[in-house]
């Protein structure tokens, strides 16, 4: 008799966040479009923007099922780091404010607007194993639970539940930079094993206008940073030739440190390289427009990143936003002011 292996075997268990991201009403939105490669690009569109978000933020795709991504954050196991919890909210907030350009990507493919929703929640996993694919499967009442938060979600918004809110009450979350950047608000309570499990709305918090600066070099603040100290010398000489207050990193933590503690609009501009050890250019610009949504972001990176950057980024809307290396001085000093300008 030949001994067959199990084709599910559970692995392990584990704490973590996880987070469902499913469309509104696509059964009926879908109806509608008679041909199939349009379906198919209606879903492509949706779930390859959501899932390069959330790879950005380091969550981990589990499966799609239909219009639902499926998705977990492996570093929330360890529930004294505070930043990967921020990933969590970040990563939800800006699968929300992506939500116009999906839209024009699908309006350019003839397609019709979807609306979405998505749920979080933090408790334990159990993880399974296909022996036919060798992916990983979470099961377990975290899941089951998440799965049930997503009814209650606003449309286009977040609504995550008390294992996670729990877990954020436990940081000093009421810092003045967690209270510019995130507002919590009771939703509705579910029945849940005979308790009440309350839910919560995530929003990011309004941030006080602020005037249209004047964009003469010597009223302009620049941050810049990238991990190549020839790059960055050169990109400051010149930013300071003519003019501009320049503020040059090669760390991109100490960048990001300096900048939590100066006025939010304080800067102008930041020109950011993309990969970098420690916080690379898509992490550092999310938290940067969680503080300034306003500032302008430039981006400058020897990788071909261009058709990511502006899928996943909700503020770089063509090529002229990101600066391929090598890059001649006068065409980069060209790139600041047009992004000074926009």
């Amino acid at each position: 008799m030949v001994h067959q292996e199990d084709e599910i075997s559970f692995v392990r268990a584990q704490d973590c966040c996880v987070c469902f991201v499913d469309i509104v009403d696509s059964t009926r939105v879908t109806s509608s479009i008679n041909n199939p490669e349009k379906v198919r690009k209606y879903y492509e569109i949706f779930l390859n923007t959501m899932a390069a978000i959330a790879r950005n933020f380091g969550a981990k795709i589990i499966k799609n099922v239909g219009d639902c991504l499926i998705l977990c954050y492996p570093r929330t196991s360890d529930t004294s780091s505070k930043s990967a919890f921020n990933d969590v909210l970040e990563c939800c907030i800006t699968m929300i404010e992506t939500r116009n350009t999906i839209n024009q990507k699908l309006h350019e493919e003839g397609l019709p607007s979807l609306s979405y929703r998505i749920s979080t929640d933090y408790g334990r996993v159990e993880v399974a194993r296909s022996a036919t694919s060798q992916s990983d499967d979470l099961f377990g009442p975290t899941m089951n639970m998440c799965s049930k938060i997503n009814s209650k979600a606003p449309t286009n918004g977040v609504a995550i539940g008390d294992g996670l809110y729990k877990v954020i009450e436990t940081f000093s979350w009421l810092s003045s930079l967690e209270k510019n950047c995130y507002h919590f608000e009771e939703l509705v309570t579910l029945e849940h094993e005979f308790n009440k499990y309350p839910l919560y709305s995530l929003q990011r918090s309004p941030i006080a206008s602020i005037s249209e600066p004047d964009w003469q070099p010597s009223s302009t603040n620049i941050l810049l940073i990238d991990d190549e100290e020839d790059i960055l010398f050169t990109f400051k000489e010149g930013l300071s030739s003519e003019g501009y207050n320049v503020e040059a990193f090669e760390d991109p933590v100490e960048a990001f440190t300096h900048f939590v503690n100066v006025n939010p609009s304080h800067f102008n501009l930041a020109i950011l390289d993309i990969r970098m050890p420690g916080l690379n250019g898509l992490q550092l610009y999310y938290r940067l427009k969680a503080i300034n949504r306003n500032i302008k972001i430039l981006f400058v990176s020897a990788l071909d990143a261009v058709p990511e950057l502006v899928s996943i980024l909700p503020d770089v809307k063509t090529t002229n936003d990101i600066i391929k290396k090598p890059v001649a001085l006068d065409d980069f000093m060209m790139a600041v002011k047009t992004a000074l300008l926009q």
